[in-house]
């Protein structure tokens, strides 16, 4: 197993046209300014010859996050290369959607314990066949993804969600590509059916998940310890950012996160801060969650809180550079984003499985708290919101687990693996 390196050279502007964002980036460890990327979605990029498709499923935003942050390096460390951020979703047959992601969004809103049940069994099934789907539904499904990938001709497949993996896998076990597959790992916790004979690189989050793999038959030789890969291009005025929302005082600011998509209670936290009438800024997010957003509508704060409503919002580099707190679902690019900029956090609603694991990792290491509900979630911001030496402990705590250099890491294993390939060498 490969423990991750320190890159030392100093970025370089590339151009890169990124998939639209779901929740933003995290911020920059200096939070000094830099300038955005444009967005647009399954966009090409000009530039030379080397070829990288990065596949990702959009199941809440963090897995197309890290695709970009992991595009918007590679732009940066090769500029010439021609590089395709690709979401399996956006066009994937609708009795796919019926059969592989509803079921998932129905079990996590109403039936957790079904799906905590379900992921249990998969991580039992500690072989290479191990699978999300049968093959054929995904060939079906996805076709598009298959077409993408054949007439892109890629280099190198970087899949930064689980399935994507398996379609990459798959994509080269019939024929369609030889490209070099890096398998990227964006929680602390993971399951056999990662494990393929045709991926080369497995970048995880941290040493725990490669032993993982490596009990499921991945090559401790393939792993590498990147951490999560955030986006830390894309800097922020925090200044502007306190006038945007109206802060022009040292109230503590809390900040309410959800994920991209849910499911969370994020409107029962926000109602229960907003009834104690703490000296308090809170910022919620709803994202996409438009049952949250309504929720939020609702509820109005009493003074001297104030309550800011956001749904989509690029602006959450901004947000955690500025917020005292954040109170949120312990997703693992939330919590990557969070410890890059030495956030401390309340964490609650873990989805069953890699969620989970991620909230104990981060309380175990004193860098949050875990909430067992909304209403304890909610106790526990307002007890942190009055204890600035407790936070600026965490903050220092969650600092250590920051991995800035993640994303740029991963790129760079991707361009190696390019060259290994080109060259008829091994990774």
């Amino acid at each position: 197993m490969n423990r991750r390196s320190e890159v030392e050279s100093t970025p370089t502007a590339g151009s890169f046209d990124l998939l639209d964002s779901r929740s933003g980036p995290a911020c920059n460890p200096d939070r000094s300014e830099k300038g955005k990327d444009s967005s647009l979605v399954n966009s090409w990029t000009s530039g030379g010859n080397r070829r990288v498709l990065l596949l990702t499923l959009s199941f809440g935003s963090g897995h197309v996050r890290a695709a970009q942050a992991v595009a918007q390096q590679i732009s940066v460390v090769a500029p010439d290369a021609r590089t395709l951020v690709v979401d399996a979703l956006d066009e994937c047959r609708a009795l796919f959607r019926a059969l592989y992601v509803w079921p998932y969004w129905t079990m996590i809103r109403r039936a957790p314990a079904l799906w905590n049940g379900l992921f249990a069994m998969r991580r039992r099934t500690q072989t290479k066949l191990s699978a999300t789907a049968p093959a054929v539904l995904f060939e079906w499904g996805c076709a598009h993804v298959f077409r993408t990938i054949e007439s892109f001709a890629p280099d190198v497949i970087v899949a930064a969600e689980v399935a994507a993996c398996e379609m990459a896998a798959l994509a080269r076990r019939r024929n369609l590509t030889r490209a070099r597959i890096v398998a990227v790992i964006t929680d602390h916790e993971t399951e056999p059916a990662w494990v393929k004979d045709e991926v080369d690189i497995y970048a995880v989050a941290d040493e725990r998940v490669g032993e993982q793999l490596s009990s499921w038959g991945a090559p401790p030789a393939a792993i590498h310890v990147t951490g999560i890969p955030t986006d830390m291009q894309r800097g922020t005025n925090i200044a502007a950012a306190r006038a945007r929302y109206g802060i022009a005082d040292d109230r503590p600011v809390i900040l309410l996160m959800g994920g991209g998509m849910g499911p969370t209670h994020m409107d029962r936290v926000a109602a229960a801060l907003c009834a104690a009438g703490e000296p308090l800024h809170l910022i919620a997010v709803a994202g996409r969650d438009r049952r949250i957003e309504r929720a939020l509508a609702r509820i109005e704060p009493r003074s001297p809180t104030t309550l800011h409503r956001l749904g989509w919002t690029d602006d959450v580099p901004a947000l955690m550079q500025l917020a005292a707190l954040l109170v949120s679902k312990p997703g693992g690019l939330t919590l990557a984003e969070a410890a890059n900029c030495a956030l401390p956090a309340v964490l609650y609603d873990p989805i069953p499985g890699p969620e989970e694991r991620n909230a104990r990792r981060y309380a175990a290491f004193g860098a949050a708290l875990l909430a067992q509900d909304a209403r304890e979630a909610a106790a526990l911001a307002l007890r942190l919101a009055r204890d600035r030496r407790e936070r600026r402990r965490m903050s220092a705590r969650m600092k250590l687990l920051a991995s800035p250099e993640a994303a740029r890491h991963i790129a760079q294993l991707a361009l190696e693996a390019v060259s290994s390939a080109r060259s008829g060498g091994r990774i």
